[in-house]
């Protein structure tokens, strides 16, 4: 059964807007359950546990795992619990993508700041607008304020890490998540901050109404072993990160002048969303607006 936010915690202008909370945990992992189930009723918020896809079983729920990517990526393997991860965060996407309603997806290491009741109407009332808003504090934070609402503001990240904490996405940003991120060539939080790949600016609660548990330890991602790189792997990948930079810089660029990906009641030729998309993606299909009935639009400004 789907479960809702309550009534009193949205915007009187947002009254029909209703908000999933999907949480993230490994079925084992009883204490923290405890503390979600703990926080989240104090504040009289819905919510619904989402069982983590086990790491033995995570390749049967992705579309392919890409390992030369991910060294080029990450500089080493993805252990289980990295894949696991993703499959977990994809699996939400592609519900969330089916449906009508926005998702708020944590992970049960969340703990929720004291002003995350009167934070959250702020996310309802802009997540069908801004697609994909981070709650949780950013460990790389270069992003600029565009939205002044009080006590709260929305940032736009033009360079974000560890996304994947705390996060609402719209079923249009799902679509493109989704589209764009069947295959695994990097750690999800990394995959989330990547925009130039999938298409979705990020954007960013300020203050944040998401912090990681002081006790949190990692239950699914695992550790790595020590790095070994050889000469041709460390020049591959100081090519990547150099390619990235400059994608990241270019789709930085396209969302300052106007080129922002969010709903939109006009209707923009399709081609002029797969032109930018193929100057800038080395030609592969625009992930969100392959399909011309999408309603996933881009709005250009001059």
């Amino acid at each position: 059964m789907p479960v809702y936010l309550p009534r009193s915690v949205s915007f009187t202008a947002c009254r029909d807007s209703r908000m999933r909370i999907k949480v993230i945990s490994l079925s084992s992992s009883i204490r923290r359950r405890e503390s979600v189930r703990r926080q989240l009723g104090r504040l009289g918020a819905s919510f619904e546990f989402c069982d983590a896809i086990a790491a033995r079983n995570a390749l049967r729920h992705i579309h392919h795992y890409d390992e030369r990517e991910f060294l080029l990526n990450c500089g080493q393997p993805a252990t289980e619990g990295e894949i696991s991860c993703y499959a977990s965060h994809l699996a939400l996407w592609q519900q969330c993508a089916q449906g009508d309603d926005p998702y708020l997806i944590l992970e049960d290491d969340a703990e929720l700041d004291e002003s995350f009741l009167a934070g959250l109407p702020v996310v309802v009332s802009r997540i069908q607008e801004r697609g994909l808003i981070c709650v949780s504090p950013l460990q790389v934070d270069d992003s600029v304020a565009i939205e002044d609402l009080g006590q709260f503001k929305i940032r736009y990240c033009r360079r974000a890490s560890r996304l994947a904490l705390g996060y609402a996405v719209s079923p249009n940003a799902a679509v493109a998540l989704v589209r764009a991120g069947k295959i695994v060539e990097e750690p999800v939080d990394r995959y989330v901050q990547r925009s130039w790949r999938h298409g979705q600016p990020v954007y960013a609660m300020s203050p944040p109404i998401v912090h990681l548990a002081p006790t949190a330890q990692g239950t699914i991602v695992g550790k790595h072993g020590p790095r070994k790189h050889s000469v041709s792997t460390w020049l591959r990948r100081t090519a990547r990160k150099a390619q990235d930079s400059i994608a990241r810089a270019r789709f930085n660029h396209r969302v300052s002048h106007g080129a922002i990906f969010k709903e939109s009641p006009s209707r923009i030729p399709i081609t002029r969303v797969e032109s930018w998309w193929h100057e800038n993606n080395g030609g592969h299909t625009p992930p969100a607006t392959a399909d011309p009935g999408s309603r996933y639009r881009v709005r250009w400004q001059p």
